[in-house]
């Protein structure tokens, strides 16, 4: 069914669902980017931070190793936060662009309906691996930082 010989009322269905699924993705891009900051500053960007005060603040513990195999893996945490939350960035704006391409050629009689939401509904699962690994292999190293500081505390003793 094309726009143009559809009823008027399928006219005001589709440029209704339109505009919710425009909404609904340019949310979905606000909140992505939103919760990378939040998520990247607070978890491994706080771990990071907590190691390198505790470094500073106790001399001798700059003469040992173990302090910077800790801060490295919150630091590498991080950057795999900001890596896979900047890929579901990139996901979601690829998923408005191409449902805003796909609606304007279909306003212009290019494609049809079927054709707009199966065009969306394929982009929907591509992209979902890379940010969902990345973001439990951070915080994994996350709690294998905390634990490794933990075990280091026991076996070292805090000078």
């Amino acid at each position: 069914m094309n726009f143009s010989s559809s009823t008027p009322e399928f006219r005001e269905q589709v440029h209704a669902y339109n505009e919710s699924r425009f909404h609904q993705l340019n949310g979905l891009v606000i909140a992505s980017s939103e919760g990378a900051w939040q998520y990247l500053l607070t978890v491994n960007g706080g771990g990071a931070v907590a190691v390198v005060a505790f470094i500073g603040a106790v001399p001798q513990l700059q003469k040992r190793v173990w302090p910077y195999v800790v801060l490295a893996i919150f630091a590498i945490g991080l950057l795999l936060v900001g890596l896979g939350r900047a890929l579901v960035l990139l996901h979601m704006n690829k998923m408005l662009q191409n449902w805003t391409a796909s609606m304007a050629q279909f306003y212009s009689n290019k494609l049809d309906w079927h054709a707009v939401t199966r065009a969306d509904e394929a982009l929907v699962k591509p992209g979902e691996f890379w940010p969902w690994l990345l973001g439990w292999v951070s915080f994994g190293l996350f709690a294998i930082g905390l634990v490794f500081l933990c075990v280091c505390f026991i076996a070292f003793g805090v000078p």
